[in-house]
């Protein structure tokens, strides 16, 4: 049983997978409350539901790739949810902010955006995603060495870009090359 507040199909608009067409499953609650969340529907109603009843939902659309996001995934022992949906036939990806990648163990991948920057983890991920604002303190992410993508994404509205942070976001990477830009592409296109 798991605590889903919604299933729905978009593309995938951040990280590695931009463009990629997506069945997002949005899992009720989290650890932390980000004076910046874009998604307050994690705090809302939810439903609990089989893993049976969540793939009938998912499979009413046509792309074999699943996003488990939230709120946090990962407060969830989501290893068995995981493979139950690998064993259909599914490619899955998490974003999770770090809370427990125990809990997050065999996805096909892992997006970890630490919201700690004094504290961000080495390991249990395939990509960094970091929420960048013209005021955040930039001075830690370039301080952390990975060889893992690391992805700058500017603080955005709810549906809309910020164009002050996405300005930013374009020059800290122009700056530092070793970072790729991830610009919230449904936020642009106007899509969910």
């Amino acid at each position: 049983m798991v605590n889903i507040v919604d299933v729905f199909y978009s593309i995938q608009g951040e990280g590695a997978q931009t463009g990629v067409a997506c069945v997002f499953v949005r899992l009720y609650g989290c650890n932390l409350a980000c004076s910046f969340c874009d998604e307050p529907l994690h705090k809302g109603t939810y439903e609990t539901l089989s893993f049976e009843e969540i793939l009938a939902r998912i499979a009413r659309f046509p792309s074999r790739h699943v996003v488990i996001t939230g709120g946090e995934p990962s407060l969830y022992d989501l290893r068995a949810f995981i493979g139950f949906l690998q064993t259909h036939g599914y490619h899955v990806a998490v974003e999770t902010n770090g809370y427990d990648f125990a809990n997050l163990s065999g996805a096909n991948w892992v997006t970890y955006s630490p919201k700690d920057w004094d504290a961000i983890k080495q390991e249990g991920f395939d990509e960094l995603k970091f929420v960048v604002a013209r005021t955040s303190p930039v001075k830690k992410i370039l301080a952390f060495h990975t060889q893992k993508p690391v992805f700058i994404q500017p603080q955005n509205a709810k549906d809309a870009p910020d164009w002050d942070n996405v300005a930013f976001c374009i020059d800290l990477v122009k700056a530092h090359p070793q970072f790729h830009l991830s610009v919230q592409l449904h936020k642009f296109l106007g899509v969910a």
